[in-house]
């Protein structure tokens, strides 16, 4: 049975009999599947077949490839390694050393390490058994992650191990096989390999036979010879050239560690070698896991050894082009003084209709979603593609210089504005563009009340996990962690009643759920430590409730009154929520009120307050005018009167406050001069549009006469 299919019915099963709701207890059935599967999973195999002397300086080897962010083999060409782990079995049985790594789009690949001088590999011999044991073990469990690349398995032996090279020759056939049926067809030919070889994969199917009953691979449905190929495609096999007449490696690591040394001498990149090696004989007992900085702290003082320029690689940043949720500062070259619309407008061009809503990126191009039409333009230039139709009026899911949609079956496929084609769709399904795309992975909601993980360069389907209810808005990506809410839509715009907000991590395990138990959870956001959860009781009552980002626990609570307007704004230890009488300034650390403006005090606001530099900007519809109010107090430090009335929410970028209103014009105001420095004529229905897009020194506007502009801004 789909143990997701199973998981949902024991918990209907349960909330027949317990009295809890079916998203507590579908919660409680996701988490124990995780508990199991990583207690079987856990448990380490590593028994030092590989000796210390041998491990040691394989293990500096390694620290070289951190220190000079040069790929490691096995781990990927396009790979940047960031952290080296030293036994580490409560990751993975394969745990002698674990390598990780980054991408390009931030995705995280993990290579692990089984060293090993000279494994006889034959199933009479108790070490190879527990060997190929935690490979198999590595292989049921994160089968999904192999094949997607994400996740490697390597062996490593001296050169003179010749079952190892065999196994090898074994793996080249498997890998090129794209099932275990054509992998043993290939191999009762002749050609494919040496009569040795084929007597290797006869061992190692009694390996296999012999490792299934004593571990983990007993419960799986896989056929041993199925195992067997998956074992084959996915393992690399490492030559440590470190003893004896070859020092190859050593070698090569030293050339490595040359432009570390003060004076760039191989005697001062051979005694930094030297020490590495040490260091990994007290990082091994202790099972420490090593990053750049880390390692560099320990290297600090060293007479031959300076440190690497540029700054440290932070794991998990990338330079991934998404959709900001806000327009948040504008950076980059292009950035222009400019008083009057011919110097502020780079270029403009006509949409489908005036329904089209904000632009957003993928790459170099802007996507703007007019109707069932998707709409690419030129960031730089302005030149449109080819339009493209398609089969729902959401929006598009960008990431990784990608656009996703859904088709007419809800699967999710790519498309290529530029060429106007789609792509083949994805393992995976997608509701009302409820997805969201991190660190080279898309996480969709689809419309059989699952959360599903999928790689977007290998199109592998990661992890699926089952939910209560249909998605209510986009998920969310915060921290590592996946937000989701579920629920019935409600008929009040974006209002969910029996909503639930699901927490994952990326890997697939849940971390927490949060149950509106009354009232109408109107909309939540991830800001710093806290989930922002803002509920609708009864007439204008409302609540705000914090959480724990890591937990779901309630940090406070907090009620107000008045039409909620926008979503709230977060900056200098405070949450700013806008009503339509005026702002409410709390706390984020307790939730009591900082401050609140006088009920009617400044007129009617129409948008939400933004919050930037110890200034929150607040658009009026009436009176027409900006006014701006101290963060932590909420005296008013300046306004400025406008021809039209503000239903837009006030951004900044570089210093300059900007407003758009009614009156179809768009200002700039110096925050320090409250001088006007820039303007251009544009208008747009942010209700119905959404806000401006800025990026590298230019705003990208869609206006409600149906055109979108490329607005440099001031400097």
């Amino acid at each position: 049975m789909n143990p997701n299919h199973h998981a949902k019915k024991q918990a209907k099963e349960l909330t027949r009999h317990n009295g809890l709701s079916y998203a507590a207890n579908l919660a409680q059935v996701v988490r124990e599947m995780t508990a199991v599967g990583a207690a079987q999973s856990a448990g380490p195999y590593s028994t030092g077949g590989g000796g210390i002397v041998l491990e040691h300086r394989f293990g500096a080897v390694l620290l070289s490839h951190l220190l000079t962010g040069r790929p490691v083999p096995a781990l990927g060409d396009h790979i940047t390694p960031t952290h080296v782990r030293f036994q580490g079995h409560a990751i993975s049985r394969v745990d002698d050393i674990l390598v990780r790594g980054r991408s390009s789009a931030g995705a995280e690949h993990l290579l692990s390490v089984g060293v090993r001088r000279r494994p006889r590999l034959v199933a009479s011999d108790a070490k190879s058994v527990q060997l190929v044991e935690a490979f198999l073990d590595v292989v049921i469990s994160q089968w999904p992650l192999l094949r997607s690349g994400r996740r490697r398995l390597a062996l490593a032996v001296v050169p003179a191990c010749r079952p190892a090279h065999q196994l090898a020759d074994l793996a080249v056939v498997a890998a090129a096989a794209p099932s275990a049926g054509e992998f043993r067809r290939r191999m009762a030919q002749g050609g494919h390999a040496s009569k040795e070889v084929r007597d290797r994969l006869v061992q190692l199917d009694a390996l296999v036979a012999a490792a299934l009953p004593a571990g983990r691979a007993n419960g799986s449905m896989q056929r041993p010879t199925e195992l067997a190929w998956r074992l084959l495609s996915k393992l690399s096999l490492i030559e440590l050239r470190l003893e004896g007449a070859d020092l190859s490696d050593r070698t090569q690591a030293v050339g490595r560690l040359q432009r570390l040394t003060p004076q760039g001498l191989a005697s001062e990149a051979d005694a930094l070698f030297s020490h590495l090696a040490e260091l990994v004989g007290i990082y091994a007992p202790s099972g420490s896991e090593v990053d750049l900085a880390s390692l560099k702290a320990d290297l600090e003082g060293l007479p031959y050894f300076v440190s690497p320029a540029g700054p440290v690689i932070a794991a998990g940043v990338a330079s991934v082009p998404g959709v900001p949720a806000r327009p948040t500062a504008a950076s980059g070259a292009r950035r222009t003084a400019a008083s009057g619309r011919q110097d502020v407008v780079v270029w403009s061009q006509s949409t489908v209709s005036g329904k089209a809503v904000q632009p957003v990126l993928a790459g170099s191009t802007l996507v703007v979603r007019d109707g069932y039409w998707l709409l690419g333009f030129d960031a730089v230039t302005g030149e449109p593609t080819r339009p493209l139709q398609t089969a729902f009026n959401s929006p598009p899911v960008i990431g990784g210089g990608q656009v996703l949609v859904a088709d007419r079956e809800r699967r999710i496929v790519s498309v290529d504005l530029r060429a106007g084609r789609k792509g083949q769709p994805l393992p995976a399904h997608m509701l009302d563009a409820a997805a969201v795309v991190d660190h080279g992975t898309l996480f969709a909601a689809s419309p059989n009340a699952h959360v599903h993980a999928v790689d977007l360069v290998s199109h592998v389907l990661l992890w699926t996990l089952p939910v209560s209810g249909l998605p209510i808005a986009p998920p969310q990506v915060h921290a590592g962690r996946l937000f989701l809410q579920t629920g019935t839509r409600g008929s009040a715009g974006g209002a969910a009643e029996d909503s639930s907000l699901w927490a994952f991590t990326a890997a697939g395990a849940l971390q927490w759920v949060h149950e509106q138990q009354d009232g109408v959870l109107l909309h939540w956001s991830v800001l710093g430590e806290r989930v922002y959860v803002v509920s609708r009781h009864e007439a204008d009552s409302h609540r705000i409730t914090a959480l724990d980002v890591l937990s779901g626990q309630t940090c406070w609570q907090s009620a107000f009154t008045g039409e909620l307007i926008g979503r709230p704004a977060a900056g200098h230890h405070s949450l700013y929520l806008t009503t339509a009488d005026g702002v409410i300034a709390l706390d984020t650390g307790t939730g009591r009120d900082r401050w609140r403006t006088a009920p009617g005090a400044f007129g009617r606001v129409a948008a939400a307050a933004h919050a930037d530099a110890g200034v929150v900007y607040v658009g009026l519809w009436q009176p027409r005018c900006l006014i701006a109010l101290d963060a932590d107090t909420g005296a008013e430090l300046w306004r400025k009167k406008t021809a039209g009335s503000f239903t837009s929410a006030p951004f900044t970028a570089s210093g300059i406050v900007y407003g758009g209103h009614r009156g179809g014009v768009l200002h700039g105001w110096n925050a320090r001069s409250q001088r006007e420095v820039w303007r251009a004529e544009v208008m747009w229905d942010e209700a119905r549009q959404g806000g401006p897009l800025l990026v590298d020194g230019r705003a990208y506007v869609t206006g409600s006469n149906g055109r979108i502009h490329a607005l440099a801004l001031h400097t």
